[in-house]
């Protein structure tokens, strides 16, 4: 291993740029090593001794954020900066709340301005061993690993414990919160020392965050007292700077599986913390629903490799004839323990971790492969539509995914029509459009769902490529006993008309909802009134038959 002072990883998937970087940070007299993405610099980072890492943040497989949240963990001391474009700020806004950047720098760069950053950056380093040197000689502190291996052996032997964790945030200066931390720690041990006489100890799990562990099974209500007291403690007076700490505690009669899922679950609490309380003891409710969500985020990939997951087809029915013309692509899972899983569960969980990318892939691929079946068994099917999330239309690599998928399957774009819903388009409208205009440059047809929802805005009709505008219910539901309703959606299906949009109305479940939505005009229909989602097999006897056809005439 090397032991260089001056080393810094370059991780950017466009080759050129890593050959800038190399020649400037070697000219400048620092160690450098390159990585095309985040599995390789993760590679380099178990050989080599590195004190700065300079990520890019778009990313294929693995973008900057997932990288950094990895490293954050193995390699704790490690200052990371970000090197990206100012559309991904609000992305990386994120990764830098969370502590596993320093700072967020824009591509393109000025090479001054960047050694300037990246010398800062190795300052910080050098602090950061300086402050974790002088807390381990106050035998205070315990790093992460020691931690770990505390916890691990008393769930082991079933020993009683309690622990309070906190989170120092909001300082006026954030680069410099490993300075506040050590007088937030002196006074915490004082506190300490003259309120609480049992046991206890104090560990550094980063340069923000502390843990209190006591160990007993007679103090689990008095140290939450304790630990609540302490959170409404005001550490500003105290410490003479503008700074918050957010408290949250546990005990171990909960449901406890690991030291990981107890650090883990404390961190997320925080999270909830600075947006109410201040302070909140995690009970069994709260600890149950962590615990359903670590299962779904640890099968997520074992159930893609299993194929436990599979695909169902909605119809979409031409108002006037009765025609099915096209099916929405829906996602369905039924977990060997938990049960089925409702896709806004476990789709919002794997978009919290990164893993509705590889959830993406499979989607299209698998629903590709049955949309090239269908165009062969039946010359009626005019497109399928497949649902994209907000985390998908932040990544432009769903456009090459697409493409390589309709090249694969040999299928016309026209046939595919991706779905995006009106609140995760708003999301950061500038990129999302950016991917939407290039699905639409390789053919691709555009849809909005859930319109009537969120925003519903005129405006954006006319300045993004839309093909398709799905009414949400909810604008429907008094469309019959309101006029003015109805003028609404007269006037809005009119309008997109005259852009060339076709409308479809969903969640039509019964005849009267079909008789209101017939007032509108609207192209499409779309709900249990003419069929729940299917099976493939099923879906295709649909578009043979139609059976609808003799409704409408």
């Amino acid at each position: 291993m090397s032991h260089s002072s001056r080393s810094i990883l370059v991780v950017d998937d466009e080759i050129n740029i890593l050959k800038s970087m190399r020649r400037l940070f070697k000219h400048a007299g620092y160690d450098v090593f390159t990585a095309e993405s985040g599995e390789q610099g993760l590679a380099i980072l178990d050989k080599e001794d590195i004190q700065v890492i300079l990520s890019d943040f778009r990313m294929p497989h693995m973008d900057g954020g997932e990288f950094l949240a990895k490293v954050k963990v193995s390699h704790p001391y490690t200052v990371s900066l970000i090197l990206s474009g100012y559309a991904d700020f609000d992305s990386v806004l994120s990764v830098m709340n969370s502590g596993n950047a320093f700072k967020f720098l824009t591509k393109p760069w000025e090479n001054k301005l960047l050694l300037s950053e990246v010398e800062n950056a190795f300052k910080h380093y050098r602090e950061k061993l300086q402050l974790a040197s002088s807390l381990e000689q106050s035998h205070l502190f315990n790093n992460i690993n020691q931690l770990n291996s505390i916890l691990e052996g008393l769930l082991s032997q079933n020993t009683p414990f309690s622990i309070g964790y906190f989170e120092l945030s909001n300082a006026l200066d954030l680069k410099r919160q490993h300075i506040l931390i050590q007088p937030l720690t002196q006074l915490l041990y004082d506190y300490l020392d003259s309120h609480w006489h049992n046991d206890f100890s104090i560990h550094m799990l980063s340069e923000n965050t502390l843990v209190l562990l006591t160990v007993g099974s007679d103090e689990k209500i008095a140290f939450s007292r304790l630990v609540a007291d302490i959170a409404q403690t005001n550490w500003q007076t105290l410490i003479e700077n503008k700074v918050d700490v957010s408290v949250s505690f546990i005990a171990s009669d909960a449901l406890l599986e690991s030291s990981q899922f107890i650090l883990d679950t404390l961190k997320e609490a925080t999270v909830l913390i600075n947006e109410s309380i201040g302070f909140a003891p995690l009970d069994q409710e709260y600890l149950l629903s962590k615990q359903r969500e670590l299962i779904i985020k640890s099968d997520v990939i074992h159930a893609l490799r299993k194929n436990q997951f599979y695909l169902v087809y909605q119809p979409k029915v031409t108002l006037a004839s009765g025609l099915i013309e096209s099916a929405e692509v829906l996602l369905r899972w039924e977990h060997k323990s938990l049960g089925w899983l409702s896709p806004g569960e476990f789709i919002d969980i794997a978009e919290s971790d990164g893993q509705i990318i590889e959830i993406s892939q499979w989607v299209i691929d698998n629903g590709l492969k049955e949309l090239s079946r269908l165009i062969a068994l039946s010359d009626q099917i005019q497109s399928l539509s497949i649902n994209i999330s907000a985390s998908q239309l932040m990544n432009f690599n769903i456009v090459q995914t697409i493409a390589a998928g309709l090249k694969k399957y040999q299928i016309d774009p026209k046939k595919l029509e991706v779905e995006v819903t009106e609140t995760s388009l708003m999301q950061n409208l500038n990129t999302t459009s950016v991917t939407l205009n290039e699905l639409k440059k390789i053919g691709v047809k555009i849809a909005i769902d859930d319109f009537g929802v969120g925003y519903s805005s005129f405006a954006y009709l006319t300045k993004l490529p839309i093909d398709v505008l799905k009414l949400d219910r909810i604008l429907l539901d008094d469309i019959a006993s309101n006029y003015d309703t109805q003028v609404l959606i007269e006037n809005l299906v009119k309008t997109c008309h005259n852009l060339n949009i076709k409308v479809v109305a969903e969640g039509i479940e019964t005849k009267a909802a079909l008789e209101k939505v017939s007032l509108t005009l609207c192209d499409y229909v779309q709900g249990f009134y003419y069929s729940e989602p299917v099976s493939i097999n099923e879906i295709e006897r649909l578009f043979i038959e139609q059976p609808f056809l003799l409704e409408r005439d």
